[in-house]
C-alpha cells in the first residue's frame, strides 16, 4: 500500500471518529444559573446565567463566559465523558440543582421550576393522558429529579423508554413497564422537571 493511500485511510478514520463523537441534535435547552467551583475552594465559584441542553442522554452546558462543556453519556448511569475525555459524574445538589463533578472541579446547575403546568399534549388536547399515575412513580412528579436523572430513575424502576415527543419547550417521553407492559407518558417542562406521569393507551408506545 502506498503512503498516500495509508494517509487517505487514516484521514477517513479520523473523520469518522469525529462524526461519531457529535451527539444527536442537542435541543430541549433551558435557562439556568451555573456555579463553577474548583476543588479546595471555600467560596462560591464564578456563577451566572447559563444554558443547559439535553438530548438522548447528551448534555451541553454553555456558560456566560463562553466556555462550553459537551458531555457524552457512558454505560454507567449518571457518568459522562467531556469533549476532552475527562470523566464527569452527575449527582443531586439539593433543591432544583444538579452537580456535574470533574476530577478537579464541579459545576452546579440550578433551574427555575415552573409553579404550574399549563401545556398540552402534542398528540391530543388532554395533558393527563387519560389514565392515572402509577403508584411506583408518584414521587417523581414535581420532585427534585431533573433531565437525565428522570431517565435513570425510570430505568431503575423497571421501565424501558420507547420514544420522545416535543412540543415547544415541553417534552413527553413514552415508557413501557417491563413487567406489566403498560404504557406511561412522562411530561417534563422547560426546566426538565416532571410535571405529570400518566398511563396512556398502548398505541402511544408504538414507535
Amino acid at each position: 500500500m502506498k503512503n498516500s493511500e495509508r494517509i487517505g485511510i487514516a484521514s477517513m478514520a479520523l473523520a469518522l471518529a469525529l462524526v461519531a463523537w457529535i451527539p444527536a441534535a442537542v435541543a430541549d435547552g433551558a435557562d439556568a444559573m451555573c456555579q463553577v467551583r474548583k476543588d479546595g475552594e471555600t467560596k462560591h465559584g464564578a456563577s451566572g446565567p447559563c444554558t443547559f441542553s439535553q438530548r438522548h442522554g447528551y448534555v451541553d452546558i454553555d456558560l456566560r463566559n463562553g466556555d462550553t462543556y459537551n458531555l457524552r453519556p457512558k454505560d454507567e448511569p449518571g457518568v459522562f465523558k467531556d469533549q476532552r475525555g475527562n470523566k464527569v459524574k452527575r449527582t443531586h445538589a439539593g433543591g432544583d440543582s444538579m452537580e456535574f463533578k470533574w476530577p478537579n472541579k464541579k459545576i452546579i446547575v440550578t433551574f427555575n421550576r415552573p409553579s404550574d403546568y399549563r401545556g398540552q399534549h402534542p398528540n391530543s388536547g388532554n395533558h393527563h393522558g387519560g389514565g392515572g399515575t402509577p403508584r411506583d412513580l408518584q414521587n417523581l412528579v414535581r420532585s427534585n429529579y431533573v433531565g437525565g436523572e428522570v431517565d435513570d430513575e425510570m430505568m431503575r424502576r423497571g421501565y424501558s423508554k420507547v420514544r420522545n415527543a416535543a412540543s415547544g419547550p415541553d417534552l413527553w417521553s413514552y415508557w413501557r413497564e417491563r413487567s406489566s407492559r403498560r404504557c406511561v407518558v412522562v411530561h417534563m417542562t422547560k426546566s426538565r422537571h416532571v410535571s405529570a406521569i400518566n398511563y396512556v393507551p398502548d398505541s402511544d408506545c408504538h414507535r
